[in-house]
């Protein structure tokens, strides 16, 4: 078993009792995660707690994936059959949700860009002026301030809409968490509950929350009503919330405080650090406005209850810089990363972290130039955002409910016009299908009370409120798709190339409005679609081949695809992180839970708005060893150093406990540095480094050959 430490101690060896909660407060590199999986294993082996009494959930898939590897491996170290782990409940909030929704309902939608655009398409002309709705996101908002304010606001409008989205059982995310708190509230013991629903009532003994200071107000209903009654294990840091946008995590938080009685509920804290420098902590222990404690190395049996950092110093203090625009702050990055490599650092090593994506696409333009790899952390895959991808989506939702309409298969209430709202929001996508038609289209099927589908292909021509032209082209829209509904091939094919081929072709006849669409005659656009169909085709694979019996393919495919997709994702970023590495670009809030032995971090354009500080906070507490701030505008900061010292290159005590941190060789940087130091000004020289940034237009791909 790992060495683990007083504090550490106390909240696994903590007993189990029903009706209770443990708060545990850690701070980054707190060990956190350790304690929460040997939590579990205590639990298990010494509580007698079954795994399948246990339930995890986070907010992130990232975290959620993390959890389960780590749970895999202490399981195989503690020579327990690690079988148990895959009957632990692992879920994020979100997944969870979906679970139950599903598990009762069936095939939902969860809207998405594409989704709101086709909405759009419903609105009379006089609420799409720019005074009402300038974009899908304006629209996004009415709607969900609509449902937040139902009996205070008479918008018939909207209203129609909503109502359009729950027939066709389309949902946002809080849609979705208040469907599945709906079925929590049916009595464990209801037939119309799902098993799943009853054994979140009566199965598990144990909630365990992972970063519950993501947690945000909306998702309180849910919450609380899974871990009522159970014992509720929290852990989390309040100044890592970084998640204010979407509501006050205290509002949460006051509701998990109350849920049991104060007699049954216990505060704990980790009070070590193992990850950072005492210099790294010292700078955001400044940040957050907390001394450091005044012992920072301890023994194993000290429990002092202070802030304790369990590193020996680096000597090496957080480099603070401002820089007057992107070329002299690039310069400097791509300067300090040629000294970092032409020491003992590997790309691998170094992360590039800023508060928006915009910034890091700047940057990753200059690594491009330069030949240095990298790689972008993403919580989710570029497919998933492709329009074009979300398109071929909606055509096999459309497919696959048209024909269970066709066909007559089961329908629960309400689904006999779920596929309307895939019609309307691929329809829409249609060039020279215009927003009145789409609108006397819908208006028609209300009269006849017949879903979209039924009235395309049931329904006379010379009954169609519609022109000739426009008759035309959804005639050309339904015949596309006719064979694989009217012949059933959308529930027959198992081949996950072949379903792709066909679903692309219907795409390629279709004739699509380039306003929804980039050109795919250009050539970067149709090599981007082409990579992103690729990726598609891989989930869809590895779909297939966790397909159980007795369901089709397709609607496996669309009931799981995105939690599919996640945990593939996250398995591709791990094996992107072997060979001869990279340098990791992430936003502040994508790289929450991860740490770097080097980070570089920066403010951008951003530079002249203070950094907000818990999201500095957990920036800063990203690095193990060293850390350089670019342009990081807060009260509490001041920059002092030199941009372009070279210290670091000689610096060889800082390098062998650099390699000794990362369990790497030592070398002495002594003997080599007159190497190093001649490999570096060669590198200069083929950059043209002369603190001119135009010679950036000439440099030369030269780190491919390091």
């Amino acid at each position: 078993m790992d060495k683990l430490t007083p504090s550490q101690w106390k909240v696994i060896n903590k007993s189990y009792e029903p009706a209770s909660t443990i708060k545990v407060i850690a701070g980054p590199g707190s060990g956190k995660t350790l304690t929460l999986l040997y939590k579990v294993l205590h639990l298990i082996t010494v509580e007698n707690i079954k795994p399948e009494e246990i339930l995890i959930f986070s907010l992130t898939n990232k975290a959620v994936d993390s959890i389960i590897e780590n749970l895999l491996s202490i399981f195989e170290n503690s020579h327990t059959n690690k079988e148990i782990v895959h009957q632990i409940g692992c879920y994020t909030v979100h997944g969870l949700a979906n679970r139950i929704v599903v598990e009762n309902e069936g095939m939902i939608n969860i809207i998405e860009e594409i989704g709101w655009r086709g909405l759009m398409k419903l609105l009379p002309p006089s609420k799409r002026t720019p005074h009402h709705f300038r974009s899908y996101k304006e629209l996004e908002k009415v709607v969900k301030d609509y449902k937040l304010n139902n009996a205070k606001n008479n918008n018939p409008v909207i209203e129609k809409l909503v109502e359009l989205m729950d027939n066709c059982k389309v949902m946002t995310n809080d849609d979705l968490i208040i469907r599945a708190k709906k079925y929590l509230e049916l009595d464990s013991s209801d037939s119309d509950a799902s098993s799943f629903t009853q054994d979140l009532h009566n199965k598990y003994k144990v909630v365990l929350i992972d970063e519950f200071q993501d947690l945000y107000p909306s998702l309180a209903p849910l919450i609380t009503m899974i871990c009522k009654g159970k014992q509720l294990i929290m852990f989390g840091d309040t100044n890592q919330s970084i998640y204010g946008f979407l509501g006050s995590n205290n509002e949460i938080m006051s509701q998990l405080d109350n849920l049991h009685p104060k007699n049954f509920t216990t505060v704990l804290k980790l009070f070590d650090n193992f990850r950072s420098t005492p210099e790294i902590i010292s700078l955001a222990s400044k940040i957050i406005n907390r001394p450091l404690a005044e012992k920072q190395i301890i023994d194993d049996t000290d429990e002092t209850p202070s802030e304790l950092v369990r590193k020996l110093p680096s000597g090496v203090s957080p480099q603070i810089m401002t820089f007057d625009d992107l070329a002299a702050e690039s310069e400097f990055i791509i300067d300090k990363i040629t000294q970092l490599i032409c020491s003992s650092a590997k790309f691998s090593d170094i992360a590039i972290l800023s508060r928006t994506n915009s910034h890091l696409t700047a940057i990753a333009s200059i690594l491009k130039k330069y030949g240095i790899p990298y790689q972008k952390l993403k919580s989710q895959p570029d497919w998933m955002d492709d329009l074009r991808i979300q398109f071929l989506l909606d055509i096999l939702k459309v497919c696959s409910l048209a024909s269970d309409e066709k066909h007559n298969r089961e329908f629960n209430t309400g689904d006999k016009w779920q596929s309307n709202f895939s019609i309307l929001v691929t329809m829409s996508a249609l060039k020279g299908i215009g927003d009145a038609s789409i609108q006397a289209l819908y208006k028609a099927c209300g009269l006849k009370n017949l879903s979209i589908w039924k009235y395309l292909t049931m329904v006379p021509n010379f009954e169609w409120p519609l022109g000739l032209s426009i008759k035309k082209k959804m005639e050309n829209y339904t015949s596309n798709l006719y064979e694989m509904i009217e012949n059933d091939q959308v529930h027959q094919l198992d081949d996950p190339m072949e379903l792709l081929e066909k679903v692309a072709s219907i795409t390629n006849n279709l004739n699509l409005n380039p306003t929804y669409f980039q050109s795919l005659s250009d050539a970067q656009s149709s090599l981007e679609f082409k990579t992103h169909l690729q990726e598609m085709a891989q989930v869809m694979k590895v779909s297939k081949s966790n397909k159980p019996p007795g369901i089709s393919f397709v609607k496996w495919f669309l009931e799981t695809y995105f939690d599919q997709t996640m945990v593939f994702h996250q398995s591709q970023q791990a094996l992107q992180t072997t060979g001869p590495g990279t340098v990791k670009l992430s936003t502040i809030h994508s790289a929450k839970g991860l740490e770097f032995p080097i980070v570089f971090l920066t403010n951008g354009s951003m530079s002249n708005f203070p950094m907000d500080t818990n999201a500095l906070y957990v920036g800063i507490t990203r690095a193990r060893n060293l850390l350089y701030m670019c342009n990081m505008k807060h009260e509490r900061l001041v920059s002092k150093s030199s941009p372009y010292s070279r210290s670091i290159m000689s610096n060889n005590l800082f390098w062998t406990y650099y390699n000794k941190d990362l369990n790497r060789s030592v070398c002495d940087v002594k003997v080599t540095h007159g190497y190093n130091v001649q490999r570096y000004n060669q590198l200069r020289k083929n950059f043209g480094f002369y603190r001119a940034y135009s010679s950036l237009r000439g440099c030369k791909s030269v780190f491919r050959r390091i």
